[in-house]
């Protein structure tokens, strides 16, 4: 009886892994197609897409028991993203990173806020693979995206991100991140806890 609590326990947890994981790559995809308006908004990325997702994965924190979830989660949607087109280092950086959020959220017993939030900013630091082509693949990406943007486009997005906006980059991911864990936690106490959905 107990080993068939622990399985049905099990089962949930994956499902709601999964449900999760589906509503960040939502919000990614949504948010992340912004860049292709304007160059601007190409190099604000970084800030604002940890940012928006730092809502469904704080809901989800909230709902973490187990150590493995955040570890699938990231893992599951840096492939998803791959799948998509993007480069396999968000891939790579996601197999180390999710784990290592995972860790420092379960340090944090998944309930210590504090914890959860340094979690999100390692976690959310996966997305550099993102932008990783457009600074050390820069011919080839300029030649992809030349094919959908016209040359004046193209010629601002590369005057916006000379080398050094790489690091400048990595660090509006932990800004974004950081904004992002208290603008989840904060529609989490005010909206979804209220409803039961966390």
């Amino acid at each position: 009886m107990e080993q068939s609590v622990e399985s049905k326990t099990g089962t949930r947890a994956l499902i709601e892994t999964g449900v999760f994981t589906a509503l960040y790559v939502v919000v990614l995809a949504v948010f992340g197609q912004l860049g292709a308006l304007v160059p601007i908004l190409q190099v604000l990325g970084p800030l604002y897409i940890p940012f928006v997702c730092g809502v469904p994965f704080m809901l989800f924190a909230a709902r973490v028991k187990t150590f493995g979830q955040i570890t699938i989660m990231g893992v599951l949607a840096a492939a998803l993203v791959f799948l998509t087109g993007q480069s396999w280092v968000m891939l790579v950086l996601a197999a180390v990173l999710a784990p290592a959020a995972d860790l420092i959220a379960k340090a944090g017993d998944y309930r210590r806020f504090t914890f959860t939030l340094v979690a999100y900013v390692v976690f959310s630091e996966m997305l550099i693979g993102m932008v990783v082509p457009l600074f050390f693949l820069r011919q080839s990406f300029i030649s992809r995206i030349g094919k959908r943007h016209d040359s004046a486009w193209v010629d601002t997005l590369v005057n916006l991100t000379p080398p050094w906006m790489f690091w400048v980059m990595i660090v509006m991911i932990a800004v974004g991140a950081v904004g992002g864990a208290f603008l989840g936690r904060a529609l989490t106490r005010k909206h979804f806890r209220p409803a039961g959905l966390a």
